[in-house]
């Protein structure tokens, strides 16, 4: 079996090891109360936020942990250390995720033999091996739990051999999503001041107008900057312009703006158009690089240097400088990716997803929660964080 190995961690998530709203555990036991699930071995790819303990134990209660798998860019040191301590961790990357013989030789150790296996899955590492894990284990493999957008598109344009629940299209998904575009705008206005810079006037463009990209308009918009939108999807388009909102395309947008917001989670920018980039442009991701821009940062041609915490100057073959506000990566990870208690109502539909995998004989395929537990998800949440009684 592989090594667990240590995990690079962000050094800017320095906060205490366990963040509290005050009321997770009311929350979380309205989803663990039915009990235990027996011979169950949850897989769990993870943000390993301040946040994530008291859910991590709340899936323990219904499910053994096989493992903790870490999304690489977003690990909280001391919540690492904690994890550790209580579960196996191991490093994850779409190398072995994706590839067949590395799925298998990771994750067979992991399910003892009388043990079924759930996956619960942050952005498609598993989408390409389903098929695999679902010939290896048979019966005993369930399914599949994913909760984002660029996650539900991979599995989307596989050939499924399991049963996939995505909460990435949910009403209450939808009210986190409201929460990250926030988080978006404030990380990255706080990285561009590091800069002696200010929104007030900037010529900006945003790439993307879907759940996360609206959130992030729409609190462009508020900070008295020019907005630009570049969307590819003709219905959105129609909806952008319908809030307002001017569409231009790529060379257009990119040979105006200062600042650069991409949320599209697929590829939306190249080397090339790095080329087309103002002097002194910025440039932030909602999601990882990985995902978001369609070049590799280890293996782009030009001298890079940190001027900034979490700002990367490029220096372009003519002289000229483009930022990378945190290095590329997810903006808004740089101050913990804070949604405050509207996390939850995600959490808990993983909760959910994960029972009704193990208790329901479910065909291979894409599908939803119910209405009916969504909305049972949201009474709960409505009273035990905002005191609100149906």
């Amino acid at each position: 079996m592989p090594g667990f190995v240590c995990l690079h961690v962000c050094g800017a998530l320095r906060r205490p090891q366990l963040r509290s709203q005050g009321s997770e555990h009311l929350f979380f036991r309205h989803f663990t109360e039915q009990g235990r699930l027996d011979g169950l071995c949850i897989l769990l790819v993870t943000h390993l936020l301040p946040d994530r303990p008291q859910f991590i134990q709340a899936l323990a209660q219904i499910g053994r942990i096989g493992a903790i798998l870490p999304k690489p860019k977003s690990v909280h040191g001391p919540t690492l250390t904690w994890a550790q301590q209580h579960y196996p961790v191991l490093p994850l990357n779409r190398q072995w995720t994706n590839a067949p013989q590395g799925v298998i030789d990771h994750i067979a150790p992991l399910v003892a033999p009388h043990e079924r296996l759930i996956i619960l899955d942050i952005g498609g590492y598993f989408a390409k091996t389903q098929a695999t894990l679902s010939e290896y284990f048979g019966p005993r493999f369930l399914g599949v739990v994913e909760m984002t957008e660029n996650g539900h598109q991979r599995y989307e344009q596989e050939v499924l051999a399991t049963p996939v629940i995505s909460v990435a299209r949910s009403p209450l998904k939808q009210a986190e999503d409201i929460q990250i575009g926030l988080s978006v705008v404030y990380s990255a206005e706080s990285l561009v001041r590091t800069l002696n810079r200010t929104f007030n006037v900037c010529q900006a463009a945003l790439f993307g107008y879907g759940k996360v990209g609206r959130s992030i308009a729409r609190e462009l918009r508020c900070r008295n900057l020019h907005l630009e939108l570049v969307e590819t999807d003709v219905l959105r388009q129609v909806e952008a312009l319908s809030h307002g909102f001017k569409l231009v395309g790529k060379e257009e947008a990119l040979s105006r703006a200062e600042l650069v917001i991409c949320s599209t989670g697929n590829g939306s920018l190249d080397l090339a158009d790095l080329q087309r980039l103002r002097p002194g442009t910025m440039l932030a991701s909602v999601t990882s690089a990985d995902d978001e821009f369609a070049f590799c940062l280890s293996q782009l041609p030009w001298p890079s240097q940190e001027v900034c915490p979490h700002v990367l100057a490029l220096t372009r073959p003519d002289g000229s400088q483009i930022f990378l506000l945190n290095r590329g990566e997810a903006v808004n990870f740089v101050h913990g990716a804070v949604i405050g208690e509207y996390v939850y109502l995600v959490l808990a539909e993983i909760i959910e997803g994960v029972r009704q995998l193990a208790q329901q004989s479910m065909a291979p395929g894409l599908f939803d929660l119910p209405q009916s537990t969504m909305r049972t998800i949201a009474r709960h949440w409505l009273a035990d964080f905002h005191g609100v009684s149906q």
